[in-house]
């Protein structure tokens, strides 16, 4: 394997949260402690739990990261540490691009044993396959996201719409309407990156790769190279607010403090949306995705850092982070979707998860990128990087695709 750092910056989550200590895993022996490698929304949300699981287990969380720790920073944690023979920490949490970013460098253990050793029900997860290798599981699912849209559609009646969009090309009329009748200067919250691109060209039907991963989005016509052009358009006009190109704020923190009506979210950003303490926000609602739908998951998982020295004791904590009470709080605190359908089930029961029902249809339009791919986060970096030059450059939607196949073909030569 090439010696390339397996960094993917902004990328979205590290985790570990709390609750009580499940039947049948042995304690720990006391005065035991564990570090937990996690960004700010890996950090127990309800402290109370946290506490209880500390007091009943005898097992010290320690926390490296938190807040104002960027995702770059901690990957880069776990790349030094594997390169040593170290463990980057205890419990490691696991974002989407993990099997090319953590997995793939050997930054965590195989927890097969312990799955069997504490009779862990994995039936009870979704996407567990997606933290598989041949016969080798390295986390337990946390949360089961889907990439979504969300928006105000008080903001948008505002502007004489009573209904979202169904094309892109009428967001993109809709948001000009905010824009020209001064109601919203600046009416898309999505960033100018990889997500938006993958995310809109999948969406208009583009499969961006094909069975043997060679990248059909580079294509003449292709509807990727559409998506591309939108983007630019967007950038171009300023619907998408200079502050967020210029990473002076993200998309989520621009729609949360009141700005903007169209926003790039995920399955429980609704939720979060509508929460008044840490929204302003008036009304916040899903919206199926334009055209074809299609959108891809990112589900997240909480592993054991290789060369740990607890292994137990941090699969006990583990069982502890993954189970429903604790699904709840991470639900709660972070709208992050739980990775238990029960737990989702109960909280829909509950009228705690607005918009089941487009979380239902927009279930049903799921085409998985590449993610498993060794070369996926270096690829990933590469697309941010292409569109931010082009931007700077001036470059056209052709050029900056152009340039993103080149990254992605020389990448695949490297590695395979």
């Amino acid at each position: 394997m090439p010696p390339r750092s397996f960094v993917r910056a902004g990328a979205v989550g590290m985790l570990a949260l709390a609750m009580a200590v499940p039947a049948g895993v042995a304690l720990a022996q006391d005065e035991t402690t564990i570090t937990l490698l996690a960004p700010s929304w890996g950090v127990p949300p309800d402290k109370d739990l946290l506490a209880a699981f500390e007091e009943e287990s005898g097992i010290k969380v320690e926390i490296i990261g938190g807040e104002g720790v960027a995702l770059d920073k901690l990957f880069t944690d776990v790349v030094t540490a594997s390169a040593t023979g170290q463990a980057a920490a205890d419990v490691i949490f696991l974002t989407e691009e993990a099997p090319s970013n953590v997995v793939a460098i050997g930054g965590v253990e195989d927890i097969s044993d312990l799955v069997a050793a504490n009779g862990t029900d994995l039936s009870q997860f979704d996407q567990v396959d997606f933290w598989q290798e041949g016969d080798a599981l390295y986390g337990i699912p946390v949360y089961s996201q889907l990439v979504m849209a969300d928006y105000n559609p008080e903001t948008l009646a505002k502007a004489g719409f009573d209904s979202a969009p169904t094309t892109w090309a009428e967001l993109t009329d809709e948001a000009r309407a905010l824009q020209e009748q001064g109601i919203d200067d600046n009416p898309i919250s999505y960033k100018a990156d990889d997500w938006t691109w993958y995310l809109t060209s999948l969406s208009m039907g583009d499969p961006m790769f094909d069975d043997d991963l060679n990248p059909v989005f580079a294509d003449e016509g292709s509807k990727a190279r559409e998506a591309m052009d939108m983007i630019l358009t967007w950038v171009k006009e300023e619907l998408i607010s200079p502050a967020i190109i210029s990473n002076e704020t993200t998309q989520h923190a621009n729609f949360w403090s009141g700005n903007s009506t169209f926003h790039q979210g995920w399955q429980g950003s609704a939720s979060y949306g509508n929460n008044p303490e840490v929204s302003k926000q008036s009304l916040v609602e899903y919206m199926l995705l334009p055209e074809e739908h299609y959108t891809w998951s990112f589900p997240a998982a909480i592993g054991i850092g290789a060369g740990s020295q607890n292994r137990d004791a941090a699969y006990q904590f583990i069982e502890w982070y993954t189970a429903p009470e604790n699904q709840k709080a991470i639900f709660e605190g972070y709208g992050l979707y739980p990775s238990r359908p029960d737990v989702a089930a109960e909280l829909n029961e509950a009228g705690a998860i607005p918009g089941y029902d487009v979380i239902v249809e927009q279930a049903q339009y799921v085409h998985e990128l590449p993610r498993q791919a060794l070369w996926w986060g270096p690829f990933a970096n590469a697309v941010d990087e292409q569109i931010l030059l082009g931007i700077q450059n001036g470059s056209t939607g052709d050029q900056i695709v152009d340039a993103i196949a080149d990254e992605w073909n020389t990448l695949k030569a490297d590695y395979e």
